[in-house]
């Protein structure tokens, strides 16, 4: 089984300059092999994402399932681009809570982070939505969407400025949302995160005991930016004693996160839009 993962869109740009950035995160995972699958995991906060496919020779439409790692509007915003201009059939998976609308704390302003559709519109669209509740639910042979990730390091807290409102009034957002991607391939488990927003130890540790399988790639956003010196030192204390093959993070993971992983770390590789990597 080969895998093929695609890095359409990203907060930072690569050496293709034909390619357009943004403030978001998609991957295009493609496997080959008697169960041949083209996965979308994340779609931007627009539809730049789609013009990157093309110009990758990439085509959306052939897209089989696509996965949400949560309902933030860089991670969603492209969704309804894709059902609009590709006319596509495929089946979105989504975390449990994915649809209560989400809000940031912004210096005392309800500022509205969330997606730009709801379970409505999507069902007038005829998708098939699947709500996962399943700590680890098999999309195809070798393929895991993992969620619901215990709360096990007292230095990974819920972020204070992240909300979501519940029809009544706005309470913290614990992210019951969040959906991590793991592709099984030889080498090891390859994880693709969205945001870590409940902490990436917490989600590497979860999707460890559950496959009970070594890591070799983590790749994504981890939301190290604005971490306590504590956290950065814990995660990063972690990552080094995975010591991973490969580890590509970006988008969410903050200036100084990376600074010291880039040094720190040498397997290490800065995730932009247009990175293509493969395993098999």
């Amino acid at each position: 089984m080969a895998i093929k993962i695609t890095t359409l869109i990203e907060n930072s740009l690569g050496q293709n300059h034909d390619l357009q950035n943004e403030h978001g995160l998609s991957f295009f995972i493609e496997i080959d092999g008697p169960n041949r699958q083209k996965i979308l995991f994340d779609t931007g906060q627009s539809s730049k994402f789609i013009s990157n496919a093309e110009k990758l020779d990439i085509d959306l439409s052939k897209t089989q399932k696509v996965v949400l790692s949560h309902s933030h509007y860089d991670h969603t915003g492209g969704l309804m681009s894709l059902v609009k201009t590709q006319k596509t059939s495929f089946d979105l998976y989504v975390g449990s809570g994915f649809f209560a609308p989400k809000y940031a704390d912004d210096n005392g302003k309800w500022k509205f982070i969330g997606s730009n559709f709801d379970y409505e519109e999507l069902k007038d669209k005829t998708i098939n939505v699947q709500q996962l509740s399943n700590d680890m639910t098999i999309l195809a042979p070798g393929v895991f969407a993992i969620t619901n990730f215990p709360k096990t390091n007292s230095f990974e807290k819920a972020s204070p400025r992240f909300f979501i409102h519940n029809g009544i009034e706005y309470e913290r957002d614990y992210f019951k949302d969040e959906v991590t991607l793991v592709l099984e391939s030889k080498a090891g488990l390859v994880v693709l995160l969205g945001c870590s927003h409940p902490g990436i130890v917490n989600i590497l540790e979860a999707v460890q005991t559950r496959l009970n399988k070594p890591l070799y790639c983590v790749v994504g956003g981890t939301h190290l930016v604005g971490a306590s010196e504590e956290r950065l030192d814990e995660s990063l204390k972690y990552l080094r004693n995975l010591k991973l093959p490969m580890l590509g993070l970006s988008h969410c993971t903050g200036d100084e996160a990376l600074g010291r992983i880039q040094k720190e770390f040498p397997n290490s590789f800065l995730n932009n839009t247009g990175t293509i990597f493969s395993f098999k």
